[in-house]
């Protein structure tokens, strides 16, 4: 028996969707972020579909914290940490997922800049498109350079 205005799940997804992303906007450059973004994962813990609300968390925090630079990382964390506390699979999910995105920026961030020491160091100070190249670079492809800079008898020979 369907009851006159019950709403089916899809639309109450929908609508929970919606608000998510109607809110974040409207809360974006608000005077507390941490709160505001406090708010919108309690909204988040209401999505059903597991991969839909780690895919909606990934995408706010990715707009929070690098789309407008308004909250730290570590603020992140703590408040995911404070949200977990109920032992939400779902928030669980994400925050191994960040942590593992975490780590993976960190070993590339600091290949980067191992690699970018040596190259000043065995060829003077790299250029300004030299420097982005490398920042840009995977792990594995400044691994592969960091190796060839050892015999490489110039720059040209080790980012090729």
């Amino acid at each position: 028996m369907i009851v006159p205005g019950a709403r089916t799940n899809a639309e109450i997804k929908g609508q929970v969707l919606t608000r998510l992303v109607q809110l974040a906007l409207r809360w974006i450059f608000d005077d507390q972020p941490i709160g505001r973004l406090r708010t919108l994962l309690a909204l988040i813990e209401q999505v059903q579909d597991k991969d839909t609300a780690v895919a909606i968390l990934e995408s706010l925090l990715r707009y929070y914290v690098q789309g407008t630079q308004r909250i730290e990382e570590h603020d992140v964390r703590e408040l995911l940490q404070q949200s977990t506390s109920t032992g939400d699979p779902i928030m669980q999910t994400f925050i191994d997922r960040y942590i593992e995105q975490g780590v993976h920026q960190g070993v590339q961030q600091g290949g980067a800049a191992m690699l970018l020491r040596l190259i000043e160091r065995r060829f003077g100070p790299p250029s300004e498109q030299v420097r982005e190249r490398v920042t840009r670079a995977d792990p594995n492809t400044l691994l592969q350079w960091s190796d060839r800079i050892l015999d490489a008898n110039s720059l040209d020979e080790v980012l090729h």
